[in-house]
């Protein structure tokens, strides 16, 4: 069977909003700022290739995720990236995006502790399903079990700073 990709681009989606004080921010891998951002899921009904641009009054910079975003770990997923591509400080990602697999744009600033009114466009050869969404990541950690009394029928545990009483 073939795979058809369309590459016909000729159709824009919009999408607007404002980075402010109630975004959520993050932390860029290398850098020490702290960045306000919005995730945006992008899906698509027919693949093909889509150009995303930003269009902001600020320095932009744009991630492109497949399935999922870790932000613990932003490189986890990461299919693409841009600063400067689209001129004028902004952002534009061509990508190859797959009809039924979900995406997710996440639009910042170049600079931390920016507020920002923005926009994204998408063109590409049909219209895209862009919508706002919540990025819920946890930060990575291990499970330590000790005992600290092992008496008969009973243990006694400490899991991750609770305290557990076992009876068998």
């Amino acid at each position: 069977s073939r795979s058809y990709v369309s590459n016909i681009a000729g159709v824009t989606t919009n999408y607007s909003s404002t980075l402010n004080s109630d975004s959520s921010t993050f932390t860029r891998n290398g850098s020490s700022g702290t960045f306000y951002y919005e995730a945006i899921q992008v899906t698509v009904n027919i693949t093909g290739n889509y150009t995303l641009r930003s269009n902001c009054a600020i320095d932009t910079y744009g991630y492109l995720y497949v399935n999922n975003v870790n932000l613990y770990d932003v490189s986890s997923n990461l299919v693409k990236c841009d600063d400067d591509a689209g001129g004028n400080l902004q952002f534009s990602m061509t990508y190859t995006l797959q009809a039924g697999t979900t995406y997710i744009l996440v639009f910042t600033t170049y600079s931390s502790y920016i507020m920002t009114p923005f926009s994204v466009n998408v063109v590409g050869p049909t219209s895209v399903y862009l919508r706002r969404m919540n990025i819920t990541s946890t930060a990575p950690s291990t499970t330590r079990m000790t005992t600290l009394m092992a008496t008969g029928k009973h243990s006694l545990l400490i899991l991750n700073s609770f305290l557990f009483l076992m009876i068998s």
